[in-house]
């Protein structure tokens, strides 16, 4: 018999089996019972803590969501906001110069031929983006509200579990 610990969705498991799970740390009898000891002396996650535990995983949930959709990192996340910019004042702009908007200067042949068609582009994606981000950000806050709402454990992962994000309903 073979006495392990391991950890699995966050919560500790010790145990024991003919052969060692995988990721788990083999230990003798005795330490793996002072470790079963301890353990049972520690005192049971609240639903407080339960419910906190849900909520930063729905947070993790929701930027893997919009990760399907937007580049990652601060530095892209700024390129985006200066492309949005530019466009929107090169549309209002009477007379552009090309030397006013460089982000998006930096496009032309590559996104499109002109500089108009770059703006046209980015404000496209843009609007995209809002509505998808937008559906993001309703979902993410209400299943908090939820989980936040939720009488017991059960009832708050249940929210959880019923999370559906933007991706999933486009491909049903």
């Amino acid at each position: 018999m073979k006495y392990f610990h391991t950890n699995v969705d966050g919560r500790e498991v010790w145990g024991s089996a003919p052969d060692l799970p995988e990721d788990a740390t083999e230990m003798s009898e005795t330490e793996w019972q002072t470790g079963i000891d301890a353990a049972r002396q520690q005192p049971a996650a609240t639903l407080e803590q339960i419910k906190s535990t849900l909520k930063a995983g729905v947070d993790a949930a929701a930027e893997a969501e919009r990760l399907k959709y937007i580049t990652p990192g601060n530095g892209q996340a700024m390129t985006y906001q200066q492309k949005v910019a530019e466009a929107q004042a090169y549309k209002a702009a009477s007379n552009p110069k090309a030397a006013d908007y460089p982000i998006l200067s930096s496009e032309v042949g590559i996104t499109a031929e002109t500089l108009a068609e770059v703006a046209d582009i980015v404000l496209s994606a843009f609007a995209q983006w809002q509505q998808i981000g937008a559906m993001i950000e309703s979902i993410r806050l209400g299943a908090k509200r939820d989980i936040d709402a939720a009488e017991d454990e059960a009832e708050a992962r249940a929210f959880v579990d019923a999370v559906v994000w933007p991706s999933a309903q486009v491909q049903s």
